[in-house]
């Protein structure tokens, strides 16, 4: 009996998988408090300048730190310890942008880490490098030492983020991928608003750091609760401990007749196969390298995009927490969108028009603002964010489904790796808008309408056997189920 024949057995989402979804989409909501802690911790803060002649408000002589003899700040965050304004604006900026590079990198390392040891061993070793680097983040005193802490953030949330979309995909069914891929993402925005709602009754950023780190540790309990995925088990030649395993997801479902699992092994030609492919080998026949750099693209696209209108839409509420919190709850419509798309006409139609939805709102914000209605360009921009949010959704769900279980994890790495790329990229378009208004809402448009033209040469996936060799991926998902 394959994998998924078991699954159609035992339950493809039945009582026991929703418990564990559940588990991790905590994770992702914890994640949320790491990757947009700078929001808080690195906020704008009100400042006096005291120089030999003058006392300035918000400002410096020669927009120079060193002209002023004593800076005196409202606020307790990052910007205050390390006088991180005027001319040393950028060392704050910069915190951020290093997240996002050891994000990029711990997407690479890590993800080909969780293929070769395991999914839930490689999140468990994430969440104590997590742990231990916001600590260090919270503690040091040391700019230099607080910048290589927020390269590991990075670095390990990388990790967690990618391990948590394919560990949640290999413990379900086909048929039941999307709306479990889908909870997981729309915990995100959850996090986001619960983060704005924290943050609120902290002042001192080195205690909300604190606090965030406090938190984490609950969450170690989960190492004897959730389970390994059978998948990778079975791939790994682990017969008996991927049985047993879905033994204990048939009791959690309720599954009381008498059932024998006898997971059936690939021939020996396809397992040595599976168990030497290579991340690298998507770029050795020319369907799979096509795929693979669409995939690529489209994540750069989303990752450019979703944090740039992020950033471009930062003023709205009348302060950082309301903002903070808006803009998460703008995604959570996205994914009832999302999933209605994914369900009722496929995960490759949902990506194509997400995305050019995405770069046509914001073709209209560029043409309304400059020309037309400016009340109404920002309107557009929240329709764009919820659209490209929408389209980030469903590239993990279409993502996790087109590339193999042998190399899922590291290829979900390298397509994650694109996003962060966009990501660093993207308050530098923003800061295009500040030269040249609403240029940054024209490069999110030709990004968007151009990643959906591209989309259109993806495989559906819907309902499809998840692959487990490249050869299976080159198949393009037509191998049947079989049961026994």
């Amino acid at each position: 009996m394959d994998m998924d024949g078991v699954l159609q057995q035992i339950g493809q989402g039945g009582r026991q998988q929703i418990k564990y979804g559940l588990v991790l989409c905590l994770f992702k909501v914890y994640s949320a408090f790491h990757i947009l802690q700078y929001t808080f911790v690195g906020r704008s803060t009100s400042f006096k300048c005291f120089t030999v002649n003058e006392t300035l408000t918000d400002q410096c002589l020669g927009n120079q730190v060193s002209s002023c003899i004593n800076l005196t700040f409202s606020e307790s965050t990052i910007v205050a310890d390390w006088s991180l304004v005027c001319d040393r604006n950028w060392l704050g900026k910069a915190t951020m942008s290093v997240l996002m590079l050891g994000f990029l990198q711990g997407a690479l390392v890590l993800g080909k880490m969780a293929d070769r040891f395991g999914r839930k061993s490689i999140l468990m070793l994430t969440l104590w490098g997590l742990i231990f680097s916001n600590l260090l983040s919270s503690i040091t005193a040391d700019y230099a030492v607080y910048l290589i802490s927020r390269f590991l953030v990075g670095f390990f949330i990388a990790g967690l983020s990618t391990t948590v979309a394919v560990l949640v995909s290999e413990l379900v069914g086909p048929a039941q991928r999307g709306m479990f891929g889908l909870a997981t993402l729309v915990s995100f925005p959850i996090g986001i608003i619960a983060l704005a709602f924290t943050a609120s009754f902290f002042q001192d950023w080195r205690q909300l750091c604190q606090f965030v780190t406090l938190l984490g540790w609950p969450f170690l309990m989960c190492h004897w609760y959730l389970v390994e995925s059978p998948r990778w088990l079975l791939r790994k030649h682990r017969h008996s401990e991927a049985e047993a395993v879905l033994y204990t997801i048939a009791r959690g479902n309720g599954a009381h007749e008498k059932l024998v699992i006898n997971l059936r092994s690939r021939p020996a030609s396809s397992e040595n196969k599976s168990s030497t492919e290579s991340v690298l080998e998507l770029f050795t026949k020319r369907k799979l390298f096509l795929v693979t750099m669409v995939l690529c693209y489209n994540w750069f696209v989303n990752g450019a995009s979703y944090y740039g209108m992020t950033l471009a839409a930062g003023a709205m509420g009348s302060n950082i927490y309301t903002g903070t919190a808006l803009s998460g709850a703008v995604e959570l419509p996205a994914v009832f969108l999302a999933y209605y798309a994914i369900e009722h006409w496929g995960r490759r139609v949902a990506v194509v028009g997400f995305m050019t939805l995405s770069g046509t709102f914001s073709l209209l914000v560029q043409i309304f603002s400059v020309k037309l209605l400016p009340s109404v360009g920002p309107f557009l921009a929240l329709l764009g964010k919820m659209c490209i949010a929408a389209s980030f959704k469903t590239s993990y769900i279409i993502s996790g489904e087109i590339f193999p279980t042998s190399i899922r994890t590291s290829a979900m790495g390298m397509v994650s790796a694109m996003a962060r790329v966009g990501s660093i990229l993207s308050p530098f378009i923003v800061m295009l808008g500040e030269s040249l208004p609403g240029v940054q809402f024209t490069i999110f448009a030709i990004l968007g309408l151009s990643g959906g033209l591209l989309s259109l040469g993806l495989p559906e996936t819907k309902d499809k056997v998840l692959p487990e060799t490249l050869g299976d991926m080159g198949a393009g998902g037509k191998v049947k189920l079989e049961t026994v």
